[in-house]
């Protein structure tokens, strides 16, 4: 009889054997299979320790058995709960535990992400999941798509994994390594928004990139908001708990009523309200792909208004507050840009950011060569070189 290399062993108060196997899975965490044996017959047990021994290479693959002593079934039968199959039962709690609409289709997005990198296949047993996947996600998007939509991705991918655990389909995981680093700001100088402008197809887009441009509002806002004369009202969201309001110029009102109905119409077409207004963005791409701005997206719209209301007012508090930002430290990356560097890349802005200029200029002068530090600069009468 081949040696065996587990002891079978019974817990206590049980009458019928169990015996336990260990491994390491492909992130070199170790990962503990426990099972009864279902009988006080050590002979019998046996048997089924070899059983389950036999199958041990499955086992390691993910895959789970239905053993027939535990069963009542005559053969034990392979078990295998896949990526695809856990991934909707997590869409299924998630639509009955009230989750809105754009947050479950959101987790869709990440999955389907996941799918096309090939770091994980719809028949992969969830078990086998590691964290080493997850990295091979992040490479391969990296470059594809703005590293805040791949943050978003594999935070959804998080919630999916962690309801996993809970269910108790795949053991813990080591934390997805740091996300993807955020790009640095990019807006539209006055040169670059003209030149898009001009590629755009009609003046109906036209118009709702400078709507986006002028008020500063998120790829969804003008279709999420309601307005009331004027004003347009924003509704609290997950990255700002406090209601918004934006005073619209006359001359923008039309151009919202108008995008709003395209959104309507388009929605009548579209699986979801985030395909409809995708349109936007999918149109701006379009266009700044002619004009040699391919890296450019909608939402460089908004801190192109972000730039522009801190050149024009130098308060960061009030930029903060009127953009809609959670916390200040968010804004204060658009504070690093100079007046100087600003009136280059908005001459449009001169009247604003040339009086700051001379203010400037004026403190940086009164202030040069003070202090002791500065006194070999003062010639006195008399003082010669040799």
């Amino acid at each position: 009889m081949a040696k065996r290399t587990r002891k079978l062993f019974k817990k206590k108060g049980s009458k019928n054997w169990q015996t336990q196997f260990q491994w390491r899975d492909k992130s070199g965490k170790k990962v503990y299979y426990c099972k009864s044996l279902g009988t006080p017959d050590k002979e019998i047990a046996w048997q089924r320790y070899d059983e389950i021994l036999a199958k041990l290479d499955d086992l390691k693959e993910g895959r789970d058995f239905t053993w027939s002593w535990l069963r009542g079934s005559r053969n034990s039968k392979i078990k295998i709960r896949t990526v695809a199959d856990a991934f909707k039962n997590y869409v299924k709690s998630a639509e009955s535990r009230g989750l809105k609409p754009d947050t479950v289709q959101g987790s869709r997005d990440a999955y389907r992400r996941m799918m096309e990198s090939q770091c994980a296949s719809p028949t992969l047993p969830i078990k086998s999941l590691s964290v080493i996947d997850l990295e091979k996600f992040k490479i391969y998007w990296s470059g594809k798509h703005a590293p805040n939509t791949i943050n978003q991705s594999l935070n959804k991918i998080k919630a999916f994994l962690n309801y996993c655990v809970d269910k108790h389909w795949m053991g813990a995981y080591k934390s997805i390594h740091s996300p993807v680093k955020s790009k640095p700001i990019s807006y539209f100088t006055d040169e670059e928004f003209e030149n898009l402008m001009g590629a755009m197809a009609n003046d109906e887009l036209r118009r709702a990139m400078l709507f986006y441009r002028e008020t500063g509002c998120r790829k969804r806002e003008p279709f999420i908001s309601k307005r009331v004369g004027n004003t347009l009202i924003i509704p609290p969201m997950k990255s700002n708990p406090d209601e918004r309001k934006i005073v619209l110029p006359d001359i923008l009102c039309p151009v919202h009523d108008e995008m709003v109905t395209r959104f309507k119409e388009r929605l009548n077409n579209c699986k979801n309200e985030r395909q409809a207004w995708d349109w936007w963005y999918y149109k701006l791409k379009e266009a700044c792909k002619k004009v040699g701005l391919g890296h450019k997206t909608l939402h460089d719209l908004r801190d192109t208004y972000i730039i522009r209301l801190w050149a024009i007012t130098g308060d960061i508090h009030l930029v903060s507050r009127m953009v809609g930002h959670s916390d200040i430290k968010q804004t204060v990356d658009y504070a690093r840009f100079s007046p100087h560097e600003l009136l280059v890349h908005f001459p449009t802005l001169e009247e604003w950011l040339k009086p700051r200029l001379i203010e400037a200029n004026s403190l940086m002068k009164g202030s040069i060569l003070k202090g002791s530090a500065y006194d070999f600069f003062q010639i006195t009468d008399g003082e010669t070189t040799s």
